[in-house]
């Protein structure tokens, strides 16, 4: 049985660049929402101050990883405008493409070993 995926980015904020950022982050949610019905989940979230912002996702399988990396590919150089990445966790087990492309992005992985959704 395959295993969704799920993984949190945590992106430390440029100061002064939160407007910016969160400009983008809205166009990756229309992106999302509108091309990629393989995801779950996907929510971004802000710390007090507007330094951090994470970002999770849940998707249903490897293809909606591949097809959400080729949907937001162009908009992700304008994220790093404003941002970087300071931290990535993967939960789940992610397929040989998807696992090499997320480890370029500086992603940990952590292997499912058993659980329950409701």
């Amino acid at each position: 049985m395959t295993q969704a995926i799920n993984y949190t980015v945590e992106f430390s904020i440029k100061p002064g660049q939160q407007d910016g950022f969160a400009a983008v982050s809205k166009e990756c949610t229309e992106a999302v929402n509108a091309n990629e019905p393989g995801m779950n989940a996907y929510q971004w979230y802000y710390n007090d101050d507007k330094s951090k912002c994470y970002v999770t996702e849940w998707h249903a399988n490897t293809d909606s990883i591949m097809a959400h990396l080729q949907n937001v590919g162009e908009i992700l150089p304008k994220l790093f405008e404003f941002s970087e990445i300071s931290r990535f966790e993967v939960f789940g087990n992610p397929g040989d493409a998807a696992r090499e492309a997320l480890a370029g992005l500086g992603a940990r992985f952590f292997s499912y070993d058993h659980g329950f959704i409701r």
